[in-house]
């Protein structure tokens, strides 16, 4: 206990200069308070105050949040949603005449703050920033003790209620001590900076510059003072400035508008060339500065068009880009500014030009970044699903937009608010006398958010998105905001590629005046798998590549769709989510590590203006296949490059072998090699952009020892699985041929038209999807191999009948007895008798059968499976030699 307390002491004691020092400052100082920390997860009543006991907390720096491991796939639904508590002490001497104020960037979802035991301030809602003045409640002796509740519990009137990604809890983003005079721009103003910028006029050599300020005076006087605004590009260049005197009353606010008629000499801002100026105001008395901010200013003109699409600065411009999630494995929602930087980074490589914040106000260096590299940006606050009928969720709402319009106000980038995600989502699961109510509560919320919308902001867009929903048409909810987004999914939930053009063309015709914009398109993937024969919902990353090659040219061919955004930039944590990698959203273009997927060069492909060439395939070198003869010899490899060049070289170690013309942003290769290693070269007009190995290997169709046997298959799949962990590969299934190997009988498993279950597969993390692949029915599995001991290994599981997406309501496992019983025999041996999956195991609970056996000469390996009620179900088989 004491060495623990004499570390926080040394904390503290290290803290102390830099504080002292900034309160001596004049103007604004803001550093950062992210250090020093203790955490508790728990409703401790007596951490509000100084003596609180602190043993068996944890030292944590901010950013942090407690649900960085419980999300991921540990065997159960749920993670901790609930009180914890943060603490601090530090030092820091109060000065005469100065304020002081915690900003919290980020902290979900509700937050209250405890300066030296009393109550200073408490925030709601997870998304926005918000400030705390800590000047009332601060010891004269300079030592000083903050702490903080927070709480991520469900809350009803909390916005989001529900969504497909997960709630994080904690103070996940950074936390700043400012102090300014006591005459100041406003800290409390939903959490903006206080100084607001439009430039209602702008054309390329003049715009109009208005900048409103929102002024504070806490002293007890009423004072005279000076505001000086410069609009630079940097230090050394002053495109205008002004000085200006106010006069404020004592103890209250005023707002006071400088306005440039004709600001000249300036650059306009665009996707190409985003050339960012900065308002710099200082606020002074007598000479003396009191506060100081810089803001950005963006010199940029736009419009929307609904059968145009967008302009910006006069020119059309198709918006083509990616939606954003702000997680990472296993670091939760507190990620570094770095990593922010990262994504920002990724996105700009790829050569689009939107992003789509979703589903809540982000982090404010990715405005920055958007900003600085071009990205013409649409933001929204966290209202997902569903709304409450109450009037507190609606203010609840209503703050939160506020909260992201005043913070985010002066960011170029921002060219969109939204409010609204697939709002009529829960629609279909509440009852059916309730619908009625919460139609008419959506429609007033929607015009209410709308009004407030361009009541704050008349100078941009607002929107919301939508989903493939009829009751959109029918309730007219379309028609409130400028933007009507559509998240749509043709091919991968429902329907096929080409409906996706059909829909949205029915809806131009429907309602021609309205702007269309593609919120979402998407498809998932898992580097683990591969298919010759990709198919809708089977989650290979050559269907996401199909999937996204087919809408984003269908987005491209249409004029009147202002733009999409692919969902997602990167795979993100949803804890209620199955699919082939559970409690994930894997739709990204680049794994949560920040890999990038073969869809990601594609589209780095289709829109970058560099060139680009470079092998698909990036996390895969290993070609198996199984032999169609004895006589086979060669196995088949299809190689494909992503390029924007007219046509591309392929060379296999050194030798030139074809050209490849580019066709829709690839160049393909199919190959028939002798089983070795190779060394791919891309060349381009005769450079060798880029190299790739890989080892292609031949399972025989007859083998010949014992030894050499080593067969794994994925049942009821067309595409392979390789486990990550060791590389092991499972081939695709393979019907029985004589002399060869492969399933008898049965039929590849459908669930909602989709292949496979797609479920979380309990007690399991690497082998989802060779579970969530089924054949069902089947009768026989044969291996013409030689004598010998064999090991094998039966997979099996017991699925859910229903397609979903979220399983949040799976608190503890199904058992399901009697549905399906059936017997395994090897070789007329019995291995299993009357084995009942729902009984013995449950729902989603796999069955790893290991068994060994031993075949005597001619007469190979006979796996049968006997039902006695219902059919069979197998996932998967490896058959293993281990010696006679």
């Amino acid at each position: 206990m004491k060495r623990y307390v004499c570390m926080v002491m040394v904390i503290l004691f290290s803290y102390k200069f830099t504080l002292e020092a900034q309160v001596r400052s004049v103007g604004r100082s803001k550093v950062s308070f992210d250090s020093g920390w203790l955490f508790q997860k728990d409703s401790i009543g007596d951490a509000v105050l100084p003596n609180a006991d602190s043993f068996n907390w944890q030292s944590v720096q901010l950013p942090h949040t407690w649900n960085d491991k419980d999300v991921l796939a540990d065997g159960k639904r749920g993670y901790y949603r609930g009180i914890a508590w943060y603490k601090k002490s530090f030092r820091l001497i109060p000065e005469s005449g100065r304020q002081y104020f915690l900003q919290f960037e980020g902290s979900n979802q509700v937050t209250e703050v405890f300066v030296n035991g009393k109550f200073a301030g408490k925030h709601i809602g997870g998304y926005s920033s918000f400030n705390v003045e800590l000047t009332p409640f601060l010891n004269l002796s300079g030592e000083q003790y903050i702490s903080v509740k927070v709480d991520n519990s469900f809350d009803k009137n909390i916005p989001p209620l529900s969504a497909d990604f997960t709630f994080f809890g904690g103070i996940y983003r950074p936390v700043h001590l400012i102090t300014t005079g006591d005459k100041h721009f406003s800290m409390s103003d939903y959490g903006g900076p206080g100084i607001y910028i439009s430039t209602p006029k702008v054309s390329e050599k003049k715009a109009e510059v208005i900048i409103e300020y929102h002024l504070q005076n806490k002293s007890n006087e009423k004072v005279k003072l000076s505001l000086e605004t410069f609009i630079r590009k940097d230090t050394e260049s002053v495109l205008a400035e002004k000085r200006s005197n106010v006069t404020i009353e004592a103890s209250s606010n005023m707002i006071f508008k400088v306005t440039f008629k004709n600001v000249e000499n300036f650059e306009l801002w665009s996707t190409e060339m985003p050339v960012v100026y900065y308002v710099e105001s200082s606020l002074k008395e007598n000479g003396k500065t009191l506060d100081n901010l810089t803001q950005p200013l963006g010199f940029r003109w736009f419009s929307f068009d609904a059968n145009k699409g967008f302009f910006l600065n006069g020119k059309n411009v198709k918006l083509i880009g990616a939606n954003r999630h702000q997680d990472r494995i296993p670091y939760g929602n507190a990620l570094s500014n770095d990593m922010h930087r990262q994504d920002m980074q990724l996105l700009k490589e790829m050569g689009v030009n939107f992003l789509r914040n979703a589903h809540y106000p982000q982090a404010t260096e990715i405005l920055d970044n958007s900003d600085q590299l071009g990205f013409v940006v649409w933001e929204e606050i966290p209202l997902v699903n569903e709304v409450n009928v109450s009037e507190e969720h609606n203010q609840n709402a209503e703050n939160m937009l506020k909260e992201m319009i005043k913070q985010h106000y002066n960011h170029p980038s921002i060219f969109i608010w939204a409010y609204m995600n697939e709002i009529y989502w829960a629609h279909r699961f509440k009852p059916e006398q309730e619908i009625p109510i919460r139609n008419k509560a959506t429609l007033e919320l929607t015009q209410r958010l709308e009004n407030l919308t361009r009541q704050i902001d008349p100078h941009r867009y607002t929107a919301i998105a939508m989903h493939n929903y009829s009751l959109y048409d029918e309730s007219g909810i379309g028609d409130i905001p400028m933007i009507a987004g559509w998240n749509l999914y043709h091919g991968w939930y429902y329907d096929k590629y080409e409906d996706f053009g059909k829909y949205m063309d029915e809806q131009h015709k429907k309602y021609p005046n309205r702007i269309h914009f593609i919120s979402e398109y998407g498809a998932g993937s898992d580097v683990r798998l591969y298919s010759e024969k990709p198919e809708k919902f089977d989650f290979t990353m050559e269907e996401q590549v199909r999937f996204i090659q087919s809408l984003t040219s269908q987005i491209i061919a249409r004029p009147y769709i202002s733009g999409g955004a692919i969902w997602n930039l990167v795979d993100f944590s949803s804890e209620r989510r199955v699919d082939a990698t559970s409690h994930m959203n894997n739709k990204g273009l680049v794994t949560h590590n920040r890999k990038p997927k073969d869809a990601y060069f594609l589209m780095q492909a289709l829109l970058s203006e560099k060139p680009v060439a470079t092998f698909g395939y990036p996390f895969r070198t290993d070609w198996k296949h199984i032999a169609t003869s004895p006589s086979d010899t060669l196995v088949p490899v299809r190689m494909y490059a992503f390029s924007n060049c007219e046509k591309l070289s392929l060379l296999i170690n050194n030798q030139f072998h074809s050209v490849s013309q580019t066709r829709n942003g690839m160049a393909v290769w199919d190959l028939s090699l002798p089983e070795g290693k190779y060394v791919f070269s891309l060349q381009e007009n005769s450079k060798n952009v880029q190299n790739k190995s890989i080892q292609t290997k031949l399972i025989p169709y007859q083998f010949e020892t014992n030894k050499e046997i080593d067969i794994a298959m994925n049942l009821g799949a067309n595409y392979a699985f390789i486990d990550s962990r060791t590389g092991q590969y499972w081939l695709p299934e393979k019907e029985y041929s004589e002399g060869s190997f492969g399933f008898i009988g049965g039929k590849q498993l459908y669930v909602g038209d989709k292949i496979g279950t797609k479920e979380d597969i309990l007690a399991v993390d690497e082998e989802d999807p060779l579970y969530q692949a089924i054949r069902v029915g089947m009768s026989e599995f044969r291996a013409d191999v030689p004598e010998g001991v064999y090991e094998v290994e039966v997979l099996m599981v017991e699925y859910v009948p229903k397609s979903r997406r979220f399983a949040d309501e799976d608190k503890e496992v199904t058992r399901q007895p009697n549905k399906r019983i059936f017997s395994i025999f090897a070789n007329e041996s019995l291995i299993e008798d009357n084995l009942d999956l729902g009984a013995n195991y449950g729902l989603n609970v796999p069955y790893r059968l290991v068994f060994k056996t031993k075949v005597t000469k001619d007469n190979g390996l006979s796996i049968k499976f006997q039902p006695i009620k219902g059919e069979p179900v197998v996932s998967g088989i490896r058959i293993r030699g281990v010696g006679y």
